[in-house]
């Protein structure tokens, strides 16, 4: 999300203007320079340049299968694309909104690693979500300049997409962890959105979407640092490797646990009688009657016995019960 100026800070910029304290020139050279950003040591930042990319990633797949999912939905062609991923104030994300907003509070659950009651939110604007109501009704997708609420039928029908999100949300999430998303409540009010502390850092996903008529809007994804806190301890957990001693008891019985279920596996065994080669010539040349030279000489009378047709074994070929046999003598 971009800096919002508050309206003092631009009466403050005008005046100056104005008054002619403030030079053009030297506000082009100051833009045309190189851009510094300051750091505020009193509120560190709370996402690391690594979680800030693998939410980009997440959210990189989740807008791509969002964008098949709308574009069979309303039999139009849709794009979408991530415009920024940021770690930013709460209070800063609210304040940017319009006091009439379609919020989708989504919360996130998984019981293995006890994560629970953790929740993001997912904001839609305005021209894209009437549009998307209006092709779902019937129509061409045109009506979407409304500056009004929205109805119960129109919630309703918004309801039913944020709910179609939910699973693309878990597919995104599955390669790293499995997360079961809830559609917990919609908010048309921003300033009744208090689940969430104003001083909060939030990850802020901007995702620009695009539709066939060429409207464009974007829907903002705001995730909490104490919602992706846990996730991230189960993240690095799950990918970093930490040198341990393991009780050599346990290590023993996780061996045998593996054996155990391995012990299962079907395996193609195969009894190799010996090997040759012949040109194609002589190969469509073959009648019933001829004979085929292998490399086994007579005399060793053995086979390779072959697993997986990996060669294991060696044996001497018999009968046992009227039917051919293999009896091994030699491990290899």
């Amino acid at each position: 999300m971009a800096e919002i100026l508050s309206q003092q800070q631009i009466d403050e910029l005008l005046g100056s203007l104005q008054s002619g304290d403030v030079d053009f020139k030297d506000v082009e050279t100051q833009s045309n320079g190189p851009k510094v950003k300051e750091y505020d040591f009193m509120s560190p930042k709370k996402f690391s340049r690594e979680q800030l990319k693998l939410l980009d990633n997440i959210f990189d797949n989740f807008s791509r299968m969002l964008s098949l999912q709308l574009a069979s939905m309303l039999r139009i062609s849709c794009q979408m694309e991530i415009l920024q991923v940021e770690e930013e104030d709460y209070k800063e994300f609210n304040n940017a909104l319009n006091d009439s907003v379609l919020v989708a509070m989504i919360g996130m659950h998984n019981q293995e690693h006890r994560i629970d009651d953790k929740q993001i939110l997912l904001e839609l604007s305005r021209p894209i979500s009437f549009s998307i109501i209006d092709r779902m009704l019937g129509g061409n997708g045109s009506g979407y300049n409304i500056d009004r609420d929205y109805t119960d039928i129109e919630l309703a029908l918004m309801e039913y997409l944020f709910k179609q999100m939910l699973g693309l949300l878990k597919n995104s999430w599955s390669n790293y962890i499995e997360i079961d998303h809830t559609l917990d409540m919609i908010e048309t009010n921003s300033r009744l959105m208090q689940s969430i502390q104003p001083d909060e850092s939030v990850a802020i996903v901007v995702i620009e979407i695009t539709l066939e008529d060429n409207l464009k809007g974007n829907m903002n994804i705001c995730l909490p640092a104490a919602s992706l806190e846990e996730i991230f301890k189960v993240f690095n957990s799950k990918y970093i490797r930490i040198p341990r001693k393991d009780d050599p008891e346990v290590e023993q019985e996780r061996k045998e646990i593996i054996m155990k279920g391995l012990k299962a596996s079907p395996l193609y065994v195969s009894a190799v009688l010996g090997k040759t080669q012949i040109t194609l010539k002589d190969f469509l040349g073959l009648q019933i009657g001829d004979v085929i030279t292998l490399n086994t000489p007579l005399e060793e009378n053995r086979i390779t016995v072959c697993v997986e047709d990996l060669p294991w074994f060696t044996g001497m070929i018999g009968t046992k019960k009227k039917k051919y046999a293999v009896k091994i003598d030699q491990i290899l």
